[in-house]
């Protein structure tokens, strides 16, 4: 995987409790997944690394009733979103801590982090009226 592409930044921050996203490295355009080329000013350079607040809302949802992972460790049914972050890219992760039936489109979430030392780190998030003991 070209530097371009890698996520290795991304991953290794999630690992540590923080969500980095690209920007473009020419214009600070922000996008995520990194882009093969800017769509705002076409540069094919190395993205910069950023970190993101973790606040967003919640673009859409599907709720799972199968574990596709054999270590994947949330219990069925589970909540695959799309969250809209409030730096303008949009990422995938787990809405946790509310039933399927309580989650809009629209609702405001933040950033959770799960860390487990045998696999890789998770992207959940819940709904930002949540209490949580940081």
């Amino acid at each position: 995987m070209t530097a371009r592409y890698a996520l290795d930044t991304h991953t290794a921050a999630l690992q540590q409790g923080r969500l980095l996203i690209s920007v473009c490295a020419a214009c600070a355009t922000p996008q995520f997944p990194p882009k093969a080329r800017c769509g705002h000013c076409g540069d094919t350079g190395a993205p910069r690394w950023i970190a993101a607040k973790g606040t967003g809302e919640l673009w859409s949802f599907a709720t799972f009733h199968k574990a596709y992972l054999p270590d994947f460790d949330l219990p069925t049914p589970y909540v695959v979103a799309v969250v809209a972050l409030d730096e303008g890219v949009r990422v995938y992760g787990n809405v946790v801590g509310r039933p399927t039936a309580e989650l809009q489109v629209g609702a405001a979430v933040r950033a959770r982090f799960v860390i487990d030392r045998c696999g890789p780190p998770r992207l959940t998030f819940s709904l930002d009226d949540e209490e949580f003991d940081d």
